[in-house]
This record gives structure tokens, sequence and C-alpha cells, in this order.
């Protein structure tokens, strides 16, 4: 035999464990699911993930509609970081990397925190949901995992780029303003 020809597939990495759950949660489901309905799976979530404190004092820029967002929020994000504010920046869509959605001080976040706290709150969520609980589905986990991320790394305010249709996906007790 030649060299190679037995040798087994490469075990993944874990990052790409972590991008196989990512795509796990993307889902049929409609647009039409009622807004109350929702916000009630949200606050559940966050008391899964136990961001409920974490937010009280987030402060968060949410920038929604469908043209120049991200343009805004890049702005944005660089006036405050320039201004001495630790940022973070949340994105979507991403273009190569998930990791692009999730930037802290101007910067990708790292594949050793992003797996760190992709890891925490996938098992946190996967051990809790139920069936009238279900996993979240992608865009929704993106963003928790964004709460997160931003909650641990301390920084002084979030920039949240979103497309117009989104339901609204911020607790009502944080403080946040939208552009």
């Amino acid at each position: 035999m030649a060299d190679g020809e037995n040798e087994s597939p490469a075990a993944p990495t874990p990052y790409e464990e972590a991008m196989e759950a990512l795509s796990s949660m993307i889902n049929q489901r409609t647009r039409g699911t009622k807004t109350t309905i929702q916000f009630d799976l949200l606050f559940d979530y966050l008391k899964i993930l136990e961001l409920e404190d974490a937010l009280d004092g987030l402060k968060i820029v949410h920038v929604a509609g469908t043209k120049g967002k991200g343009s805004t929020c890049t702005f944005t994000e660089s006036i405050l970081r320039n201004c001495g504010f630790r940022t973070g920046l949340f994105t979507s869509p991403h273009l190569i990397d998930v990791r692009e959605r999730f930037r802290l001080d101007g910067v990708d976040i790292s594949q050793e925190k992003f797996l760190a706290h992709f890891w925490w709150c996938f098992n946190r969520l996967k051990e809790r949901t139920t069936e009238d609980l279900p996993m979240p589905p992608l865009f929704r986990f993106l963003t928790l995992l964004a709460f997160k991320i931003f909650a641990a790394e301390q920084v002084h305010i979030c920039i949240y780029c979103v497309f117009h249709t989104v339901s609204p996906v911020f607790p009502l007790n944080a403080s946040s303003f939208g552009i």
C-alpha cells in the first residue's frame, strides 16, 4: 500500500465541531412566529445563560434597516472606541468566518475566546432546553452568544447590526437606543 492509503480521516478540530453544532441550529421556521412568544423564549434563554444581571448595565446601540447598517455600525464602533470606550460589535451576516460577526475593540474575536463562549452557551442551552423551550434558531443563538461575549469581556457599549425584519431581540431592561 502506498503511504496514506490506509489512514483514517483526520478528526475534526474543535472549531469544526463548533461549526457543525452551529449548523444544527438552522431550521425551517417561518417568520410568522408571534412576537410575544419570541420574547418569552428570549427571556427564558437569558435566564438559562445567567445573563439577566449582566445585561442590566449593558449599553446597546441597535442599528436596523435595509441599507447602510454595516457602515453605520462600523463608524459608530470606531468613534466610540477612539473616545476610549471598550466596544463590542455584532454584525450580520458574515462573509467567510462566523467570528467576523463578533468584534471586540475593533478586532474579530479570537478562535480561543469564541470557542470558550460558544461551548459554554451551546452546552448550557442543550442541557436545559425542552420540547416547549427548544434550542434557539441560529440567529437568536448568535445574538445570545454576542450578549454572553460582550458581558464576559466587560465591554462598555455594544453595537448590534441586524436586518430590518428581525423581531426585537433585546431585553427590556438593557439600556439601548436605535439608529
